[in-house]
């Protein structure tokens, strides 16, 4: 039954439309007629309601019956379903120019006998119409009570979807914001031979957060009710999901704080709260820690890491902490990446690409990441990841890069031996080539370091230096009048190459902080 109101075609079913005829546009006869209304003037814009059927006898443009043919036109842009005319009073007949226009355009021309009063028409036409909408209405009643008790006995989404389907005798489903399907009845159906389905938003807070698709061409007016009904109830259901997610992550984030501050709860307590809070404890988990100068976009970190958690199939978790963002990231242990093999990749990689993608807005921040654990001691890693940043910052890391403790550890285990050993060393080696610095206010020091970093390469270190790479080769030659080097001996460069990181990783002491020995671009630039 269609319920979108009554076609032309079922009103001249009715007995005492049975002595009217349609003259022309036969093919509109499938139009929906939502009103019976009467015209009294030719003026008809600002009054027409789409789906009327208006009824005439044309007193109104008698002196002018050409203006039929306008008239015509004109319905059918509004929408107007059809013009029923009572012509024999008042035209005699209806004009040619108006039966051609109506069999163009398609908007049907009934022509009803003048003994027919007008109220014999309207009023069995608006009790047709009055009920189709009442069982519109108690229709309407019936699926809003069946979504609504489903979401009170909470008989989950998948129900609510398949309930939906059923409804509309089509395929549903809903999908995130990167179309990726939450629920679908079928559950196996095939969206991608799907070419255009009918989508409508879904809003959680002012937000929308999935799209409704029903693989179908168009609703009736029964089914778009339901579809309200069913739009509501979807976000009734995400809503609850969201209250759930957010409650499990406040309780994920108080557990994490137990597993960072001493004392440490027992192996089997950690093992047994993980599985609680779906947090494998099978897996092996490194913390990331991403600083800058001011906080990283909750917004981009979260929507990087749902979306990289969907792929790899995993739980991971972030803490929001000053200027910093605290990532702590699961990987299956028997999928950990291998050179050569087909696993994920590792978690360093896939920050790298967040802090090197500009358009993601976190190339102004750098990264430093601890070994992987288990639950119980990931305040080994943890720590670590703080280390390692620390030491890139002082050793002059600039943003956008990513930092393993590994690759500092031994910078670490350097920087705890100390002493005036050391020091010793320092000013036998590179003692002239500071003094040379101060007194002249140069960088040969900081030179000689990249110099070393890069591995004797001249373009690398000109681009660590934001100068020439004949500045470079200039400096280097100053480097060995003063110390009396051979630059490519590799034990001297191992000895310098200590002795520097030693000097720069120094926050307090005779030889000051590294940040206050760097100078400016401009100021390297000079040469």
């Amino acid at each position: 039954m269609n319920t979108r109101g009554i076609t032309l075609r079922e009103l001249m079913e009715l007995s005492v439309l049975g002595k009217a005829k349609v003259i022309s546009g036969e093919q509109g006869l499938d139009r929906v007629v939502r009103f019976v209304d009467i015209m009294e003037v030719p003026d008809l814009k600002g009054w027409i309601s789409e789906g009327v059927m208006l009824l005439t006898t044309a007193y109104s443009i008698r002196h002018d019956p050409s203006l039929l043919t306008e008239l015509i036109y004109t319905l059918d842009n509004l929408g107007a379903a059809a013009l029923a005319i009572k012509p024999a009073r008042f035209l005699k007949e209806i004009p040619q120019g108006a039966i051609e226009a109506s069999n163009a355009c398609g908007l049907p021309i009934v022509e009803i006998p003048p003994e027919i009063p007008y109220t014999d028409i309207t009023q069995p036409v608006m009790e047709l119409l009055l009920g189709r909408q009442a069982m519109l209405l108690r229709r309407a009643e019936e699926v809003y009570r069946t979504l609504t008790t489903m979401v009170l006995e909470n008989s989950g989404i998948q129900a609510v979807s398949d309930s939906v389907a059923e409804f509309l005798k089509a395929p549903v489903a809903l999908v995130d914001t990167e179309r990726k399907i939450i629920v679908s009845s079928p559950a196996d159906y095939d969206w991608a031979q799907s070419a255009a389905p009918l989508s409508w938003n879904i809003h959680v807070d002012r937000r929308t957060v999935a799209r409704l698709l029903v693989d179908k061409e168009q609703l009736d007016d029964m089914e778009e009710v339901g579809i309200e009904q069913a739009r509501l109830v979807f976000a009734l259901e995400l809503m609850r999901r969201k209250v759930a997610e957010d409650t499990e992550f406040r309780l994920r984030g108080n557990f994490i704080d137990e597993l960072l501050t001493p004392p440490l709860p027992s192996r089997h307590e950690v093992q047994r709260r993980a599985r609680q809070l779906g947090m494998n404890p099978e897996h092996k988990w490194e913390v990331a820690v991403i600083e800058g100068e001011t906080a990283p976009s909750e917004e981009t970190v979260n929507r990087l890491l749902e979306r990289e958690a969907k792929k790899r199939g995993v739980t991971p978790h972030v803490e929001y902490r000053s200027s910093r963002a605290v990532l702590f990231l699961p990987t299956h242990e028997g999928r950990r990446f291998t050179p050569g093999g087909d696993a994920e990749e590792p978690w360093e990689k896939t920050l790298s690409g967040w802090l090197q993608d500009k358009a993601e807005g976190l190339s102004s921040y750098r990264c430093g990441i601890g070994t992987s654990e288990y639950l119980w001691d990931i305040h080994t890693s943890y720590n670590e990841a703080r280390k390692a940043l620390s030491i890139a910052r002082r050793l002059g890391q600039g943003p956008g890069g990513i930092t393993r403790y590994e690759e500092m550890e031994v910078y670490h285990l350097l920087e705890g031996l100390g002493g005036p050993g050391f020091e010793q060393l320092f000013e036998r080696k590179l003692g002239k080539l500071l003094q040379y610095d101060q007194e002249h206010d140069s960088n040969m020091l900081l030179t000689f370091y990249h110099y070393l970093e890069c591995r004797g390469s001249l373009i690398e270190t000109a681009n660590s230096l934001y100068i020439h790479r004949n500045s470079v080769k200039y400096r280097l030659e100053r480097i060995r009048d003063i110390t009396g080097f051979d630059l490519n001996d590799p034990r001297e460069q191992f000895v310098c190459h200590l002795c520097l990181i030693y000097y720069y990783l120094q926050e307090i002491g005779r030889f000051g902080r590294f940040q206050e020995c760097r100078v400016s671009k401009s100021n390297i630039n000079m040469g």
